[in-house]
């Protein structure tokens, strides 16, 4: 969990193998939470983002991953706030590393983790 210097505390992001091994985190949560409050404002446009709990953890797979990779390119072109634009492009970052590659695990999971 990340406390900004606001005080409010930040969804974290990170990939993480079904073991419970970490693969990678989002360095910075500063924006994750404007995030998915737009989101969740449209519901019908983000409706995988929508679902992020800024009070609990949400969990994609692979196969969610690739949608959500479109519902954040799509959020990182239309919103005039740079630092969501900025998580949402650092997110799409983190969801590439589901995808599957040579040598790597299929089973990973992308996590917002809420407070």
């Amino acid at each position: 969990m990340t406390i900004p210097d606001n005080g409010v505390v930040g969804i974290d992001v990170r990939v993480q193998e079904y073991t419970g091994e970490v693969v990678d985190t989002l360095d910075s949560a500063v924006g994750v939470n404007r995030l998915a409050a737009h989101a969740a404002n449209d519901p019908a446009r983000y409706p995988l983002l929508a679902g992020v709990d800024e009070t609990d953890d949400t969990y994609f797979n692979s196969r969610q991953a690739n949608r959500l990779v479109s519902e954040l390119a799509t959020l990182a072109a239309d919103h005039p706030d740079p630092e969501v634009a900025t998580a949402a492009t650092r997110i799409i970052a983190l969801a590439d590393l589901l995808r599957a590659a040579p040598g790597r695990p299929h089973h990973r999971q992308l996590i917002f983790i809420g407070d």
